[in-house]
């Protein structure tokens, strides 16, 4: 085997075990997500008690891609994907409640 061919052989052998590495992270990305966090503000106000509780969700994102054409914008749909899993605080008052 000549010595060109020796690097070219060994890149190739690695790309491979990397494809075959690969389906075994994926899972990772889809880990389940612990229940939404509920903890109580320190302030109480004559409405009741200011309350915050934190859930996360993937966030839904758009785009007209490459090949939007301003002129005929009435034509053009966007496109909906999920981006990245993010933390939004939900913020509620318990009026009444004790």
């Amino acid at each position: 085997m000549s010595s060109a061919i020796r690097p070219v052989l060994l890149a190739g052998m690695l790309a491979a075990a990397g494809v075959t590495m690969a389906p075994s992270f994926a899972p990772a990305a889809d880990l389940a997500v612990a229940a939404p966090m509920h903890h109580a503000a320190r302030w109480c106000g004559p409405c009741g008690c200011l309350h915050v509780g934190y859930v996360r969700h993937r966030e839904l994102r758009t785009t007209y891609g490459i090949g939007f054409d301003p002129r005929n914008y009435d034509t053009q749909e966007p496109h909906y994907y999920l981006g990245p899993v993010r933390t939004y605080p939900r913020y509620w008052v318990s009026a009444g409640v004790e």
